[in-house]
């Protein structure tokens, strides 16, 4: 595989372009091209001038210097010599027991990265190898050259939900990149599978660790797990910490060829081109496969959401046309004008049994993972303008009801959308 060149950074001297995952990449390079997404961008740079990171992390956190915290600068050490850097990187805690760690926008010579007090007690040095080369890497791909949330609430006038499902699939796939560097950080895919483990349950008992080896076990098959009738993949689709999927894009990357041009004394087994295939294939069963299909079945896929986001549009009593116009966007030219003709001779009564009818079909044919695609697009396309009303999430919740989700998977995908930055 010929490696595209994206990524002349001055902050290392390791190939970004060798590590980094090509959706991540990909999406990064329709963005870069994108003029609505552009401007939207120079629009954000233009109204609110970046901060001070170093001044304001002052304000709401406590810095933790070497001698305050050898052991996290040890870490960094590490990290630097690992990673290549060019910067040196300065640590700020906050007093929260929640795991989670974050990075601000860096300055020449140097980055920030904030994390939890409860992170720092309760994670071991290896694990926070790991959560560190995580957050280093989002600097290194500098994935908040396009921060989602804000990029949706400035451009709510000029970008359709499409540029709002990709912003959001993008955000996905920039998590596999940072994983990586993680993994480069800390060198074991045990301890990172570990620190995954206790992100998502909060328990960090070692008394777990037998049962914490059987659990990443289950997800080295995946299509097994995604077969399994009895398993709910609802809490996959949380943007933060954890997803069964990452955990497998990052075992694949752990035995291939790409990871031991970084690391010479691992056993490679996959080719680069081998890996990158296999993950987009692992991200796909998080897209929405519906947008590209012609066939008749994509189609009801797609009238289920034109009709669904109608009805969300006109929960405030109006449906303006560039709510239209939006959704025609997710959907092609014959379901659009078949659907408009349904919207303009019917009832909202009529509406939304003609929704029952689809919703029926649709919950037999459709694995619970597609049901779950088509309401967080859903949840997406409500949220594009960056605010979302109650008789919203109403419509949003009725529509769960109708494919059998529960509707915690509505909240919690509304309230992932609100955190990105």
């Amino acid at each position: 595989m010929s490696v595209i060149e994206a990524y002349k950074s001055t902050r290392t001297d390791i190939d970004l372009d060798l590590l980094v995952y090509d959706g991540d990449r990909d999406y990064v390079l329709e963005f870069d091209e994108d003029k609505e997404i552009q401007k939207t961008v120079s629009d954000i740079k233009d109204n609110n001038p970046v901060f001070k990171s170093r001044r304001h992390l002052l304000k709401s956190s406590l810095r933790l210097t070497r001698a305050l915290a050898p052991n996290l600068h040890e870490i960094a050490d590490h990290c630097i010599d690992v990673l290549q850097l060019k910067s040196s990187i300065e640590f700020f805690v906050y007093q929260s027991d929640k795991f989670n760690a974050a990075c601000y926008p860096p300055e020449e010579d140097k980055l920030y990265i904030i994390i939890s007090s409860g992170m720092i007690e309760r994670f071991t040095k290896e694990e926070l190898l790991f959560v560190v080369g995580h957050e280093i890497g989002h600097v290194l791909f500098e994935h908040f050259k396009y921060p989602v949330s804000h990029i949706l609430e400035v451009g709510c006038n000029i970008l359709s939900p499409l540029h709002a499902m990709k912003l959001y699939a993008w955000n996905r796939n920039a998590e596999i990149s940072a994983d990586r560097t993680g993994l480069l950080c800390c060198g074991s895919f045990e301890s990172a599978a570990k620190a995954f483990f206790k992100l998502s349950s909060g328990v960090t008992s070692n008394s777990l660790d037998f049962k914490l080896n059987e659990y990443i076990k289950q997800f080295v098959d995946l299509e097994a797990v995604m077969n399994d009738s009895d398993h709910d993949p609802s809490d996959w689709y949380s943007t933060h910490p954890f997803s069964p999927l990452r955990i497998k894009a990052l075992e694949l990357f752990n035995k291939s060829e790409t990871f031991k041009q970084f690391i010479p004394t691992v056993n490679s087994e996959i080719t680069e081109d081998q890996m990158e295939d296999e993950i987009k294939k692992i991200m796909s069963l998080m897209e929405p496969e519906y947008l590209a299909s012609d066939t008749e079945f994509g189609a009801k896929i797609q009238q289920f959401m034109f009709f669904g986001g109608y009805m969300i549009s006109i929960a405030d009593g109006v449906v303006e046309d560039s709510e239209i116009q939006a959704l025609r966007s997710i959907v092609n030219q014959d379901v659009f004008t078949t659907s408009m003709m349904t919207i303009n001779e019917h009832t909202q009564d009529e509406i939304i049994d003609e929704l029952k009818h689809l919703s029926k079909e649709l919950n037999v044919s459709l694995s619970v993972m597609q049901k779950l695609n088509i309401l967080r697009d859903l949840s997406i396309i409500s949220y594009s303008d960056g605010e979302i009303a109650k008789e919203e999430v109403v419509v949003l919740h009725n529509l769960a009801h109708l494919l059998k989700i529960n509707t915690e998977f509505i909240d919690r995908t509304l309230n992932d959308a609100q955190g990105i930055e």
